[in-house]
């Protein structure tokens, strides 16, 4: 592996990585919708990627992941939507078991849900000799894809490397969307980078996990938390799973409580620090949480 222009691997010196408890982060995305791609795109008999569902992205870095198969996409609608501050704004973690098995994707924001703007992504990796199945991909060759870096360490994403656009409001991202770069470097199925380079990482992977392996999404300029007692503010949810009714402790004043399904739909609002709710099917949701000067998301699940 050759060695690129861009930051190297996480704990060498000069790494871009962010570890999951960095205090950077204030915030964990939620609510992802998931378009899965197949295992390999030129094999649609192997059917699609199956590994996960889009609640492994919920909450802080594990792990525990969805795979995104062959130019698969997530879309994270994020409840706290992100300003472009100092530095990076957020940072995708994917599981890569080690600093070179390195399956990459595109990202980009939105403010409105329906016009997106993709990070100028670079990729220095030759492109004439196809990465195989387990093949290694140099951290230094790589900036602004997701999946740069190992498990446990996020790429980070710095709004102010997207050119502004009257379309795109820096000040209220409000979506992300992460695409799988399919890897194969033949004409008909490659991925171009933002020079016209073809995007050369390990292909095939005809397996269930197959593309990108998205984890969680750490957010670092979230409106509405600005003080560092706001973002080590906790909640404590009981009890968790639930059968019909939800109290939350907190030392601040709780606004509001909204009991949202997966699908985005408020399903109970309560004005006080407990939520009722008799009839509901069993499954996952997301627990709003409003103070006065912020809003925090937590999942819970009835039984």
């Amino acid at each position: 592996m050759g060695q690129g222009s861009y930051a190297p691997a996480a704990g060498q010196i000069g790494t871009t990585a962010m570890h999951k408890d960095s205090s950077s982060f204030v915030a964990w995305a939620t609510n992802c919708s998931v378009n899965r791609g197949y295992q390999q795109i030129n094999d649609s008999t192997l059917g699609k990627a199956s590994l996960g569902d889009s609640t492994n992205v919920y909450g802080k870095a594990n792990g525990t992941v969805v795979s995104l198969g062959d130019g698969g996409e997530a879309i994270l609608n994020l409840y706290q939507s992100l300003h472009n501050g100092p530095g990076p704004d957020f940072a995708i973690f994917e599981n890569g078991f080690n600093s070179s098995f390195l399956e990459l994707a595109f990202v980009e924001v939105s403010s409105d849900g329906i016009h997106f703007f993709r990070f100028p992504a670079n990729s220095e990796t030759q492109d004439s000799i196809q990465i195989g199945t387990f093949g290694a991909v140099d951290a230094t060759n790589i900036n602004n894809l997701a999946g740069k870096y190992q498990v446990n360490y996020g790429s980070p994403f710095d709004l102010d490397e997207i050119s502004n656009d009257s379309l795109l409001n820096k000040g209220n991202i409000t979506h992300i969307k992460i695409i799988d770069v399919i890897g194969n470097i033949t004409p008909e199925f490659a991925n171009y980078d933002s020079q016209n380079r073809k995007i050369n990482d390990p292909w095939p992977t005809p397996f269930a996990s197959s593309g990108f392996d998205l984890d969680a999404v750490g957010l670092i300029h979230v409106n509405g938390i600005n003080t560092l007692t706001e973002k080590q503010q906790e909640f404590k949810v009981f009890p968790n799973p639930f059968t019909s009714l939800i109290t939350v402790n907190s030392d601040v004043e709780i606004e509001q409580l909204e009991l949202i399904s997966l699908s985005g739909k408020t399903v109970a609002i309560s004005a006080n620090s407990s939520i009722e709710i008799n009839e509901l099917p069993s499954g996952i949701y997301l627990l709003r949480i409003s103070t006065e000067k912020s809003v925090y998301v937590k999942k819970v699940v009835k039984k």
